[in-house]
C-alpha cells in the first residue's frame, strides 16, 4: 500500500491505495451496491466495509436515485469520501445512474475505468492478482446488444486460456437469478449464463434487489448484493420457478460480501450491515506450507 497527498490550491487530500499483487499473492475485495435512498443505512454499512481494509471495491449499481441529479452525486461521494479515498472502486452502471433518456452522463465523469470494450467505461474488464473481472452493462438497452455478447464470450476465452488466470469473476447491475421482487432477468439467463457455465465464471455478483440472497446453477455461483442503503425489499412469493430453484439463501437485510483469495481457494463472506456474519461459502483448496 502507497501513501498519496493531492495538492489544488491550498487545498490538500490524502490516503493510501493498493497495487495490485502478483498472480501467486493473496488479496481480498469487498462487494456492495444499491446505495441509493437511504443515507443512514448507507453511512453505516461504507464504516463497516471500511473496516475491512480491502484491495478494491466491486459496485453493483444503483448509487444514486436519480442518476440525472448532481446533488446525489455529491451526496453519494460525501458519505464514500473516507471509503474511496483509500480504496479503489470498480463500479457497474445501475438503471437509476442512467438519466431518464438513458444517458450515463455523471457515472462518465466522475468515474476512471478501463477503456477496454466497444462502449468504454460502460463495460470493461481488469486482472487483479490471479483473477479476470468482467464488469457488464446489464441494462435493457445494452445487454441485448450483439457487441457486448461478443466481446463478453471474447474475454472469457481469452481468460481460460491463460495460466495466469485461475478465478472469473463477474460483476453487473442485474440479477439473472433472485427470488425477490425485481427477480431474475429472462434474458440474462438466455444470452449470458450459458457463457458463465461453458468458461467456468466462479462468482456473478449482482444487485438491483436490494436484500442478500445466493443462487447456484451447474457449477456458477451467483449472489444478490443489493442491499447497500435503498429500502429492503422481501421475497416474493410469486417468484419464478427457476429462480425459486436456483436459489439457496435469502434474507432481506443491507449486506456486502467479503471475498478472499489464495491461489485456487476463494471465500466470500455475507456480513450484515451491524457486522453480524450472514453466511460463509468457500471453494477450491488452501495451500498448505
Amino acid at each position: 500500500r502507497y501513501a498519496y497527498v493531492v495538492e489544488a490550491g491550498t487545498a490538500r487530500a490524502g490516503g493510501e491505495f493498493a497495487t495490485a499483487p502478483s498472480a501467486d499473492e493473496p488479496y481480498s475485495f469487498v462487494v456492495f451496491g444499491d446505495s441509493r435512498s437511504n443515507v443512514g443505512a448507507h453511512r453505516v454499512l461504507v464504516e463497516r466495509v471500511g473496516r475491512e481494509v480491502p484491495d478494491f471495491i466491486l459496485g453493483t449499481g444503483d448509487m444514486v436515485n436519480m442518476g440525472a441529479r448532481e446533488q446525489e452525486w455529491r451526496k453519494f461521494f460525501e458519505i464514500e469520501a473516507d471509503l474511496l479515498r483509500n480504496n479503489v472502486m470498480f463500479p457497474s452502471l445501475g438503471n437509476h445512474d442512467r438519466t431518464s433518456a438513458g444517458s450515463a452522463r455523471y457515472y462518465r465523469d466522475y468515474f476512471s475505468v478501463p477503456e477496454n470494450s466497444p462502449s468504454p467505461e460502460l463495460y470493461y474488464a481488469f486482472t487483479y492478482g490471479n483473477s479476470r473481472f468482467l464488469v457488464l452493462d446489464s441494462n435493457a438497452n445494452s445487454f441485448a446488444l450483439t457487441d457486448q455478447t461478443a466481446w463478453l464470450e471474447r474475454e472469457l476465452r481469452v481468460a481460460v486460456s491463460s495460466p495466469e488466470v485461475r478465478h472469473i469473476f463477474v460483476s453487473m447491475h442485474h440479477p439473472p437469478y433472485s427470488v425477490s421482487l425485481h427477480g431474475g432477468q429472462p434474458e440474462l439467463r438466455e444470452m449470458w449464463t450459458p457463457l458463465f457455465e461453458r468458461y467456468g465464471v466462479d462468482a456473478v455478483f449482482s444487485g438491483h434487489d436490494h436484500c442478500y440472497s445466493r443462487a447456484a446453477k451447474n457449477g456458477v455461483n451467483y449472489f444478490v448484493v443489493g442491499g447497500g442503503g435503498a429500502p429492503l425489499y422481501p421475497r416474493d412469493p410469486r417468484a419464478s420457478a427457476l429462480d425459486v430453484e436456483a436459489t439457496v439463501y435469502f434474507e432481506r437485510t443491507y449486506v456486502y460480501v467479503r471475498a478472499q483469495v489464495v491461489n485456487d481457494f476463494v471465500e466470500v463472506a455475507a456480513v450484515r450491515g451491524d457486522g453480524t456474519l450472514i453466511e460463509t461459502l468457500s471453494w477450491g483448496e488452501l495451500p498448505t506450507r
